[in-house]
C-alpha cells in the first residue's frame, strides 16, 4: 500500500497544504496496521440498468448514455472497523487520520477494481465513472437492492444497519455506466457528482441541465 499524502490530506478536510509531521506519522502508522490486518474484498455484476431506472434524476443522466452497467461492492472487511475502534481508544486524532487512510485506500482499490474491468469491455465499450447510493439524488435507501443484486450479505459479508449505514463500515458499493461514447470515461470520480459543498470534493461539480 502506497498511498498518496494529498489525498489522505484532502479526507481530513485540508486543502492545498500537506500533512504536519505528527499527522504524517499517524498515517504510516496506519498503512502499516491495515496492510498487516486486512485482505479487501470484493465483487460485482454486469447488468440492465433498467433496474436503477427512475430511482434519481441525477444518475438517469448519469448513465444517459448506457444499456448496462456494472455493479460492485468494495470492503476492507471489518478487521477494519476493529483497527478503527482501536485507534479511537487510543487518540481520537490518530483515528480521524485512520479514517481519511481508509477512504483513500478504498478509493484505489475500486479505481483497481475498475481497472481490470476495463480489460473485458468489448472494443467501443467504456466505463463511465463510478456513482454511489447517496450521491446527488440517489438516495442511500437504494442499498438494500443494491446488496440484494449482488448476494453481498453472502457473498462478502456486507450489510446494512437499521439506519441505512454498510457494514463493515469501511466499504463501497457503486454503479458504472458501459457507454459506447469514449468521453464518457474521462474525468475525475467527483466529475459527475452535483453537491459542490462536499468537503471531499476533488473537483468542480457538473452542473445538470435538462436534455
Amino acid at each position: 500500500m502506497n498511498l498518496d499524502p494529498r489525498e489522505i490530506a484532502r479526507y481530513l478536510g485540508i486543502r492545498g497544504k500537506a500533512l504536519d509531521p505528527q499527522g504524517t506519522a499517524w498515517a504510516d502508522q496506519c498503512q502499516g496496521e491495515l496492510a498487516q490486518a486486512v485482505t479487501p474484498r470484493h465483487l460485482g455484476r454486469r447488468l440492465p440498468l433498467t433496474l436503477f431506472q427512475g430511482q434519481s434524476r441525477d444518475l438517469d443522466h448519469h448513465l444517459r448514455h448506457c444499456r448496462e452497467g456494472i455493479l460492485y461492492a468494495v470492503t476492507l472487511g471489518p478487521e477494519a472497523d476493529r483497527l478503527l475502534r482501536r485507534w479511537s481508544a487510543q487518540s481520537m486524532a490518530k483515528a480521524a487520520v485512520g479514517q481519511a487512510v481508509c477512504a483513500a485506500w478504498l478509493d484505489d482499490l475500486c479505481a483497481a477494481y475498475c481497472a481490470t474491468l476495463e480489460q473485458d469491455l468489448a472494443p467501443g465499450e467504456y466505463l463511465t465513472p463510478p456513482y454511489s447510493p447517496g450521491y446527488g439524488d440517489w438516495d442511500l435507501g437504494a442499498q438494500p437492492l443494491v446488496l440484494d443484486l449482488l448476494q453481498a450479505p453472502k457473498r462478502l459479508g456486507l450489510t446494512l444497519t437499521a439506519g441505512g449505514m454498510l457494514v463493515p463500515e469501511k466499504s463501497v458499493t457503486a454503479l458504472v455506466g458501459i457507454s459506447d461514447r469514449k468521453e464518457e470515461a474521462c474525468g475525475q470520480k467527483c466529475m459527475r457528482c452535483t453537491k459542490p459543498d462536499c468537503p471531499f470534493r476533488a473537483g468542480p461539480a457538473e452542473v445538470l441541465r435538462d436534455p
